[in-house]
Order: structure tokens, then sequence, then C-alpha cells
């Protein structure tokens, strides 16, 4: 069984699979005061001994917590972890002015966009950041939109305002908020949703034809049933792990 790990700012994903099905899942806080052994304990809590850990790859966009999670599975599991790096196979050509700058995370979930829905296709990754990402109908990855996520929309409207209040992130009943609460949530959620919605048809435009819609991230839940015609991926950049890895060690 393969270890797909995940490592981004605010969690880290991890993934156990055999073959192409995930069999369990779990995520970590990121933590860049924890050890190696601190990890080492967590992942050995999820993982009990009936799992046997015979490979692992890791895509990571905090380079102080690589080496540290490289070395606990390392430790644990005694195999050494792929990691994704520019020179690693993926399968998707990077077909942008510096391909160095492309973040991992974004490059995984590309290579699991294109691996089951082929292209071409627009991936919506909801996290820290909120990105849209194109794969174009010859299969290559050709740019990405970045702007704020919602946790972080939400976070400075209430830093910055202060009679508004922190809310929970739920899709309201209505459009026209009656209270501060509704009207928070239809601003944050559904202004998101529109949003995405409308940088879609200026993509499509911009490319001259429709694409696959999929979105993912770790707060695509709170957005996903305002989106028209999109597709959700839970484990989409684990998917894209799981792949990348047999691709390297077994040439599937």
């Amino acid at each position: 069984m393969i270890l797909c790990v995940d490592v981004g700012n605010t969690l880290i994903k991890c993934g156990v699979y055999d073959n192409d099905n995930i069999i369990l899942n779990f995520s970590i806080d990121s933590k860049q005061t924890k050890s190696m052994e601190e990890y080492g304990m967590i992942f050995k809590s999820f993982l009990n001994d009936k799992i046997k850990i015979e490979g692992s790859i890791i895509s990571s966009v905090v380079p102080s917590l690589t080496e540290v999670i490289y070395q606990a599975i390392e430790t644990l599991f005694n195999v050494k972890p792929l990691l994704i790096n520019k020179a690693i196979k993926t399968g998707i050509p990077i077909k942008i002015d510096y391909p160095n700058e492309l973040g991992n995370d974004l490059l995984c979930g590309a290579v699991g966009a294109k691996k089951k829905y082929r292209y071409p296709s627009i991936v919506c990754d909801l996290g820290t950041a909120t990105k849209l990402y194109v794969i174009d109908k010859d299969g290559n990855f050709i740019g990405v939109i970045i702007t704020s996520g919602i946790e972080v929309s939400m976070k400075a409207l209430n830093a910055n305002t202060s009679l508004l209040m922190e809310v929970n992130l739920f899709s309201p009943k209505n459009v026209i908020g009656k209270n501060t609460k509704d009207s928070i949530q239809s601003g944050i959620i559904l202004g998101q949703a529109c949003m995405i919605d409308g940088l879609v048809k200026k993509i499509e435009k911009e490319i001259g034809y429709k694409c696959n819609h999929i979105v993912t991230g770790g707060f695509a839940n709170a957005v996903k049933n305002e989106l028209k015609d999109f597709n959700y991926e839970k484990h989409l950049v684990l998917d894209g792990l799981n792949y990348i890895y047999r691709l390297n060690k077994e040439g599937k």
C-alpha cells in the first residue's frame, strides 16, 4: 500500500492507496514546531499494524516541513518517499512562463484531474487561497488564477470591521441577508461561487472551448452546491500523487 502525503500551509492531508483505491485518509495540522518523532507518533496513531506501507510520495509547499515529514515516514515505515519536484515524471506538460513557480499541490491536482476526467478541464481548488487552473485540449497545464480563499476573506473582514462578526461558513437560504450572519454568509459563500462561475466563463471564452469543471480543496464543501456543472473531488491531489508514484515506480 502507498502512503500519499500533501503538506499544505494549514493541513497535512494523507491517503493510503491500494492500487487506485483510497482505503484510508486523514489530516494533520501543519505545525512547523513539531519534531520528526512527534509526526511519527501521529502517523502511527492512524496507521495500525494491519496496514503495510510499501512506498510513499510527498508533495509539499512548506519547505521547513518537507524533511521532517520525509524522515518521519522513512523511520516509521522503512521506505524512502518520492518527493514531488520538477524532474519527476508526471505525464503533464507545463506550459507557463516560469514552470519552477508552479506549486506542487496544483501540479498533483492537475495530474489527478487529467487522469480521471481527461481534458480539457478547469480545476477550482478552494484552500487557503482559491486557485483555478486549466488543462487545455492537448493535455497541457497552461495557467492559474489565484485569489484570496474563503477563510482568509472571512478573517480579513472580521479583523478590519469591528462590528462584523466571524460566522460559520454555510450557504444562506437567501441571497439578500436579513441579519448580519446571513449577510456575511451570502457575501462570502455566494460571492465566491459567483466569482468562480464568472472566471470559468472568461477562461472558456479565452481558450475558445468548453471544459470539464472540477472543484476540490478544504473549503469546497462550503461552496460546491452553489457552483454550476462542477464535479466534486475530495481527494484530487492525493489521487494525483498516487498516480505519479505508480508512473515513476511501476511505469504505469
